[in-house]
Order: C-alpha cells, then sequence, then structure tokens
C-alpha cells in the first residue's frame, strides 16, 4: 500500500507538491498523469527515499518489496538472466544468506539458508524471468549472452523485465511503453492486469493507461487530484469540472459586480451607508471562484505538399539486408498518393529496414525500387534526433535549411512548434527528448513532404504532443507509412496495415485488436513449446487401460471440486458487473446527449459525473477480478 499525508515536495526553490494526501490502495492500478515538468517523476523519487519531503509523510512497503525500473543497474560479466533475476529481492536475500552461512562454518546456519532458498524455489523464478523476457521481445538464444552485447533500448527492456520479476507490494514504472514494440506492449498490458501490487504508472500512452489503469492521479496546481476510472473517463470528468468552475467563476463575477455597483453607488449616503458596510462584508466573504483560462491547446500542421503525384513508391521482388545476411525477401509493395499504412510486425522482424529500403537509406540487393516523379520523402527516425547538432539553436539549424528565407518567417515557423522568443535561439543540446522530436518534426515540415515516412514517432512525446502529431496527420494530405507502438495513433491515422514476419512483408486484413490476439495467441505456444520440450525429457510410468480409466474420473473429480469455489465467485462477479455495467449504460447515454449540459442543473450534472466514474471504477475492478478468477480456474489442474 502507498499513502501520502500532508505531502510537500519541492525541486530547489520550486514547490511541486503541498497538502497531498492521498492512498494507494493494495491491488490498485493508478495513472500519475501531468504535463512534462510538473514533478511526475521527483514524486517517484520521494516515493523510493531518493528525495526528503519537504514537510508530510511519504508511507510505503518493505524496501525489498518495491518495485521499479532502476536507471542503471551492474551488468559486468553478467547474461541477460542473471540480471533480470538480480530483480527478485528475497531471492538474492536467500542467496547472500546462504553465501555468509557457507563461510562461517555453522552447520544450522548452513541447513537454514538452503531451507530458505529452497522453499522460494528458484527453478520456478527463473522460468518466470523467462517467461518475462519472452515478452519483452528477447529469444532464447538472447538468455545467455552477456548484458554488455545489447543496445541501450534493449538495455532498458532487461531493466524493466528487472522490476516486472520481483514480488512487489508496489510497482513504480516510469513510461515502461519507451522502447517497445506493440507485440512487447501488449503483451505487457496482459501481464499488468495479473500483478497484484498497487501500481503507479507514468505514460504518456493513452490507451495503454485506458487498458490497464482503473484510477488516475492528476498532477494540477501543486497539488495530486483523484478521479475514478481509467483514462478516457477522467478526461470526461475534467472537462466536466472545469465546465463546472468556469459556471461559478461566472456567477461570482455577476455577484461581485452587483454589490460592487450598489457600495459605490449607496457608500457615501448617511441613510444607505449601513447598508452598504453589509453589502462590503457580503463580498468579502464570497469566495472568488478562478475562472478558467481556456487551455490553448498547442496544435500544428503539416502543410499541403506542392506536387501530389499519384504513384509515389512501388517496389517489385526487393530484397533488403545487411552485408551477408539478408533480412526481408521478395517485398512488392506500392504506395500511392493519400494512402495511410501502418507497419505491424515484432522488434527485430525487419520495420525498420523495410522503411529504410524505401527512403533510400539502404540499398537493395535485389529487386527493383521505383520512385515516382516528383516524390519528395518527410523521414523521421529516432537516429534523427542524435544528428541535431548540440550547439546549435532550432534557428540555426532552420537557417541551414532555408538559408534565404528572412529570419522573422523562420522564428514565426518555429513557433507554430513551440520554440518561441529565446527558445528559438538556445542550444539543442540540453534540450529534452521530446523537444528534440518537436524540432526533427519541424524541419521535416519545413520541406513540404507528399510522403511521409516516420519510424516511432511518438517515443519521449508527451500526451499533448501526440495529440498534435494525430491531428495534424490526420489533416495531411499526402501519404503516410508509420511505425509507431502507439495505438490511438495508429488507430487514428492509417486505413490499411502490412505486417513484417519472418522475411516477407504482407497485408494485413484485421485490425489492431486482431493483431493484440495474434501477439498472445504466439506468446502462449512459444511457452507451451518450452514446457514441451521439457516435459518430453519425463519417463511415464505404463499403467494398464482400466487403472487409466479410474485415475482419469478420479482426476476429473478432483479438478471439479477444486474449481468449485472459484465458478461461485465467477457467477457472483459476472451478475456485480452487470449491474455497473447498466448503471454505466444509462448514465453514458444521458452524459452523451448534449442536451443534456443546457437542461440538468450544475449540482445534478456533476453528480451524474461523478456517479458514472464510479462506476466504470467498480465495473474495472470487477472485469480485473473476473479476470484473475478466470486464470484461477484454467490453472486449475
Amino acid at each position: 500500500m502507498l499513502r501520502l499525508s500532508n505531502l510537500k515536495l519541492a525541486r530547489g526553490t520550486r514547490v511541486l507538491y503541498d497538502q497531498v494526501n492521498l492512498v494507494g490502495s493494495p491491488g490498485e492500478r493508478i495513472g500519475l498523469v501531468g504535463p512534462n515538468g510538473c514533478g511526475k517523476s521527483t514524486l517517484f523519487a520521494g516515493i523510493l527515499g531518493e528525495l526528503s519531503p519537504e514537510a508530510g509523510d511519504i508511507e510505503t512497503p518493505n524496501p525489498l518489496l518495491i518495485s521499479h525500473v532502476a536507471q542503471s543497474f551492474p551488468v559486468d560479466g553478467k547474461t541477460v538472466l542473471e540480471t533480470v533475476l538480480t530483480g527478485h529481492g528475497p531471492l538474492m536475500a536467500a542467496k547472500e544468506e546462504l553465501a555468509r552461512a557457507e563461510t562461517s562454518h555453522d552447520a544450522m546456519a548452513l541447513a537454514q539458508a538452503h531451507a530458505n532458498l529452497a522453499e522460494l524455489n528458484e527453478g520456478a523464478i527463473a522460468a518466470q524471468a523467462k517467461t518475462v523476457l519472452m515478452g519483452l521481445g528477447f529469444g532464447e538464444a538472447d538468455f545467455d549472452r552477456a548484458v554488455t552485447d545489447f543496445s541501450g533500448g534493449w538495455r532498458n527492456r532487461i531493466a524493466l523485465a528487472r522490476a516486472l520479476l520481483c514480488p512487489a507490494e508496489l510497482m513504480l514504472l516510469d513510461e515502461p511503453t519507451n522502447h517497445l514494440d506493440i507485440d512487447s506492449l501488449i503483451w505487457l498490458e496482459n501481464w499488468l492486469k495479473s500483478v497484484r501490487a498497487t501500481l503507479l504508472i507514468i505514460s504518456h500512452d493513452r490507451e495503454f493507461l485506458d487498458r490497464v489503469v482503473g484510477t488516475i492521479w492528476s498532477v494540477e496546481n501543486e497539488r495530486v487530484v483523484r478521479y475514478s476510472g481509467n483514462y478516457s473517463a477522467f478526461e470526461v470528468q475534467q472537462l466536466e469540472k472545469l465546465r463546472l468552475q468556469d459556471a461559478a467563476a461566472k456567477a461570482y463575477d455577476r455577484e461581485s459586480k452587483h454589490l460592487t455597483a450598489f457600495i459605490e453607488r449607496f457608500r457615501a449616503k448617511a441613510t444607505k451607508a449601513r447598508q452598504a458596510q453589509s453589502r462590503m462584508k457580503m463580498l468579502e466573504k464570497l469566495q472568488a471562484v478562478e475562472p478558467v483560462r481556456a487551455k490553448r491547446e498547442w496544435r500544428f500542421q503539416f502543410a499541403t505538399p506542392v506536387r501530389l503525384p499519384e504513384h509515389l513508391i512501388d517496389t517489385d521482388g526487393l530484397e533488403l539486408g545487411y552485408g551477408d545476411t539478408t533480412i526481408l525477401k521478395n517485398v512488392t509493395l506500392s504506395v500511392r498518393s493519400g494512402d495511410r499504412v501502418g507497419i505491424l510486425g515484432v522488434n527485430g522482424a525487419g520495420k525498420s529496414t523495410l522503411v529504410k529500403g524505401l527512403v533510400g537509406a539502404l540499398q537493395p540487393k535485389k529487386g527493383k525500387l521505383r520512385n515516382g516523379q516528383g516524390l519528395e520523402i518527410g523521414y523521421f527516425a529516432q537516429h534523427q534526433l542524435d544528428q541535431l547538432r548540440g550547439d546549435e539553436s532550432p534557428l540555426e539549424h532552420m537557417r541551414r535549411l532555408a538559408p534565404d528565407v528572412r529570419e522573422q518567417e523562420l522564428r514565426d515557423f518555429l513557433g507554430g512548434y513551440r520554440f518561441s522568443g529565446d527558445f528559438a535561439s538556445s542550444p539543442v543540446g540540453p534540450m529534452s527528448g521530446g523537444e528534440k522530436a518537436r524540432l526533427a518534426l519541424a524541419l521535416l515540415a519545413w520541406k513540404k513532404p507528399n510522403l511521409l515516412v516516420l519510424d516511432e514517432p511518438t517515443n519521449h512525446l508527451d500526451m499533448e504532443t501526440r495529440e498534435a502529431l494525430t491531428m495534424a496527420l490526420s489533416t495531411y494530405e499526402g501519404a503516410v507509412l508509420i511505425v509507431s507502438h502507439d495505438r490511438h495513433l495508429l488507430r487514428a491515422v492509417t486505413e490499411t496495415l502490412v505486417l513484417v514476419n519472418h522475411g516477407a512483408v504482407t497485408p494485413y486484413d484485421g485490425d489492431l485488436d486482431d493483431y493484440a490476439q495474434l501477439v498472445l495467441d504466439h506468446r502462449k505456444e512459444e511457452l507451451a513449446r518450452l514446457r514441451n520440450e521439457k516435459d518430453e525429457t519425463k519417463v511415464e510410468p505404463s499403467i494398464n487401460k482400466k487403472e487409466a480409466r479410474r485415475l482419469e474420473a478420479q482426476e476429473r473429480q478432483r479438478i471439479a471440486q477444486l474449481k468449485k469455489p472459484f465458478l461461485k465467485a465467477l457467477e457472483k462477479v459476472e451478475k456485480t458487473m452487470a449491474k455497473h455495467q447498466a448503471v454505466v449504460d444509462e448514465l453514458g447515454a444521458k452524459l452523451a446527449d448534449p442536451n443534456f449540459y443546457t437542461a440538468t442543473p450544475s449540482d445534478e450534472q456533476a453528480d451524474i459525473v461523478r456517479r458514472h466514474g464510479e462506476a466504470q471504477s467498480a465495473l474495472a475492478e470487477c472485469e480485473m477480478e473476473w479476470l484473475e478468477l478466470s486464470e484461477q480456474i484454467e490453472a486449475v489442474a
């Protein structure tokens, strides 16, 4: 459990949180949201004891039972599997106890240490570690490879695997979806649904939050405000809260003006002096409500291309790879004006190889690549952020791109990407990953391409910038090819999907939900294959058919008896779910009616929004309980 009591946290002289009182209940799944720089990661540092509060208390479980993704961990001489196992605090403590007992020559201590380690079942923990690694995209051959063999993105996955393996009571995940492909992201969602710990997640992936969390903690004006429901429910509640706040501010303004006018008119008249004094007291007592300053949602656009040729790219029997290694064979693909294509596939399947081949960054081994006349490609990839010149400003980058354009025009253009004033003249080096990504998008957009090829464009972007990118792509008149693990972006932008798998590129007829099920089924098959390979080494005793039938019947009866309480509980949960679903549907229909916001009193509106959120939260909790019971029933054997 996690409890924040009258918490005040600061970074330097800046107060980030004050008077925060919140409780994360056992098993509660919470999304921590707020604009960049509001202090979400600082709150994690406070919970982990890395930062002392200015005031108040943070109550947490035993440190061994707190899981988080470490920024760094020892890798020298360790394999991937060994490194992930270090994330299991109790196992590491038991091994250290055994090592001490072996050097102490104390037979009783040694026996106890062996018993403690046996009770943990290191073999089962190792098997679970392998399951986690496979879920995050590692193959069996990777388990015994040195961590130093892997790049930064894969090391981030190893760090995430360490955190997931910990038998935690409190799990803190800061942007866990960064550096994951869509397959690993889908697996992670399902894994987190089975976690029994209190879960606190920072993420800018709205669909991930919608599927995983049932509570939102929103950072607002040095406070953390709790909302029931997932991210979509939070958005509805927050908008209604702002609308009611705006209505209260307008009511205050009307009453204030009325009282002020009376006071100014009659305060000097002896016959009205007492009444004017009374009005002055009323004005002092009248609570001022901060008017809602309409948040100016940031938007940008990809300008209309100068030319829009019908034929953009055609490939015929294309073969792509590196050196003597072939990654993709016989790639036949056509991209036409206005096409919007999402590229799916596991990490390492060749999505980026395909993209590099199409944009001309990788020469084909065989086959033909034909570019349409007038083709202008805008290519975005993560390595381009590293190619930005750290000692130059955004304005200097634009000058190199457009040396003959007036500075004011370049500044106006950069302002549309939130590089205004001195910020446009500041060095790029100290900027965040999200700011560098915005600059890369600006440089790309200036060229007015008629084909946008985007390889994981949302990495490092906050929720607001992701939404701005989604809107810009939705209104863009050119063609789009996109690789992304952000399913909200893919759903909003793409119209067709292609699958990169086993060296081939083929059209994918399903949608993203079908693909998610395909990924989960594939993961189950891989795990089943591993288990079967182990089971093949076992020798089963021979028994006669009559005895076999008797044992089978006995086993069926045993399993039915074991399942009985779970099935009863499942039936009860299903009835409760039906009740909550009816409430959600009824109140949701009211909230979806435009007349509701004009014909319904404000207090009743607020009550309905609250009840709708509570019903959604209760339904989500029931669904989680239903899933857990279903898994328990399936596990009975």
